[in-house]
């Protein structure tokens, strides 16, 4: 026995031919899975004033009166407390499990009313309050004349 056939260099090797069908296959599948999930993905977009740096004041800024209001709505668990300068509002409760909006828009009118030049609130909600019941405070702010919404911490 010589050395080459004792290492195994000696033997032929046959061709083996690689089966790709099962690649294939999952391929097959795979492609069509992720563009159809893919379908499903939709993006919603906020709109937010924040305030900025700048130190130049804008035209608007001009035309109205200089007194600024500072109105900020705490959003809790049990439902909302509202204040602003020159006013005292209870705080609403939930009802039957449901935030009262109803309530919510004539506290933000009544100061509306009161300070028509007003568009600033600061929305002040707690750490478990879900993000869809945010977005319904933000709507009924815009709807009552309060465009610019910031959120605080």
């Amino acid at each position: 026995m010589n050395l080459k056939q004792a290492i195994g260099k000696g033997k032929r090797q046959e061709e083996v031919d690689v089966n790709i069908i099962p690649v294939m296959n999952i391929f097959l599948l795979l492609i069509p899975f992720l563009l159809l999930t893919a379908a499903f993905v939709q993006l919603a977009v906020v709109e937010l004033s924040l305030p900025s740096l700048n130190k130049g004041q804008n035209q608007q800024a001009v035309e109205r009166p200089q007194k600024l209001v500072l109105v900020i709505l705490a959003v809790k668990e049990t439902g909302f407390q509202l204040k602003a300068q020159g006013f005292k509002f209870d705080p609403l409760n939930k009802v039957n499990n449901q935030y009262n909006y109803r309530q919510l828009i004539g506290q933000l009118q009544q100061i509306k009313q009161m300070h028509p030049y007003a568009e600033d609130i600061f929305i002040s909600p707690e750490n478990n309050v879900k993000y869809d019941i945010i977005i319904k405070v933000m709507d009924r702010c815009r709807e009552t004349g309060f465009p610019n919404v910031s959120l605080s911490g």
